[in-house]
């Protein structure tokens, strides 16, 4: 059962959020961008129309959701974030005399939606990018990063085993650092810098494993590192018609793979992998993907798509916004202080 929806835009509470709330501000930009009210519909057969007490609307725990991976804060903290800030509390949907979801209401929420609708949620925002013409497919750009998972690692070193996160692995960024956690593949599109497909494995299932999964169907090319080299993802890319730009490994002896290297295209391909190095580091930086926030291959799934979708958000406004129609915006700064890009 849903509540019903908040009835902020009174004259009374229409009048401050209008006084307050410059049209330049991100959230308002973003606001014009995407409707979330889609959100409601993916969500609908997550909730019993009959039972329990009133759920506040999936549209407005997402929003809260978003707001707190674009600050990287806690459940609490968005909690008082939202009570206190009328800009964010605008954006969610309350009214000015309205509380928010407390912090449990979001746990609960995330365990409702569970992996796969976070995915759908993905989805249609990728989507909607495509709608509004920001995604070109002319090359799709694939990597990954190792994410730390939230455990004491000195108390496993007596006792391997003695682990609360059971589905973390132990996985190596380079052949002498080892890490114990996960991995996030990402796959961005190389001209809007858009997030288009998104994997979450443990620390050690290998890149080149998770080609098929993180490749994006609508792209005409596709590069990657050394990692991704193998017979059997070059197959795939014929297979799929697209080219691949795909970094061989030194020691190859195919001439016609060395020879496909030397095209000025697939060189020119090869170039824009730093796009998404910049891309990952932003997601780590700015949005929590260096150290699991939660157990679990699930949740940190649904982490790994939260921080992809609101690099995603911050992405589409900047494009429609502030590229190509060059207006002026309020920068994004966090409840600490510090300045999100965008």
């Amino acid at each position: 059962m849903l509540r019903a929806k908040s009835n902020q835009f009174s004259f009374y509470g229409d009048h401050i959020y209008d006084r307050v709330i410059p049209e330049t501000h991100f959230l308002k930009l973003l606001d014009k961008v995407a409707d979330f009210s889609f959100v409601n519909d993916l969500c609908r057969d997550a909730y019993n129309p009959d039972l329990g007490r009133p759920a506040y609307e999936p549209a407005m725990m997402f929003k809260i959701l978003f707001l707190q991976f674009l600050y990287d804060i806690s459940d609490r903290r968005i909690e008082e974030e939202v009570n206190f800030n009328l800009i964010l509390k605008w954006f969610v949907g309350l009214a000015i005399d309205e509380s928010p979801p407390d912090a449990t209401s979001l746990t609960r929420f995330r365990e409702r939606l569970g992996e796969e609708r976070f995915a759908s949620i993905f989805n249609q925002i990728v989507s909607l990018a495509r709608e509004k013409g920001l995604i070109s497919n002319r090359l799709s750009i694939v990597d990954s990063t190792h994410v730390r998972a939230k455990v004491d690692t000195f108390k496993m070193q007596a006792n391997p085993e003695h682990t609360p996160d059971k589905d973390a692995r132990y996985g190596y960024k380079t052949k002498n650092k080892p890490f114990f956690g996960y991995k996030a593949h990402t796959g961005i599109d190389a001209d809007s810098e858009l997030i288009t497909k998104v994997v979450t494995t443990p620390g050690n299932v290998h890149d080149g494993d998770v080609f098929r999964k993180v490749l994006d169907d609508k792209s005409q090319m596709v590069t990657a590192d050394k990692a991704y080299d193998s017979k059997k993802n070059h197959r795939l890319l014929k297979r799929k018609k697209k080219k691949s730009a795909i970094i061989i490994k030194k020691n190859r002896k195919s001439k016609r793979l060395k020879k496909h290297q030397i095209k000025a295209e697939v060189a020119a391909a090869q170039r824009e992998r730093p796009k998404i190095e910049r891309k990952i580091a932003e997601l780590k930086r700015y949005h929590g993907l260096t150290v699991a926030r939660y157990w679990g291959l699930a949740k940190m799934a649904i982490q790994n798509l939260m921080a992809a979708i609101t690099c995603n958000l911050k992405r589409m406004v900047k494009l429609m916004f502030l590229q190509r129609e060059g207006k002026p915006f309020t920068p994004i700064e966090t409840p600490l202080g510090i300045t999100v890009p965008i």
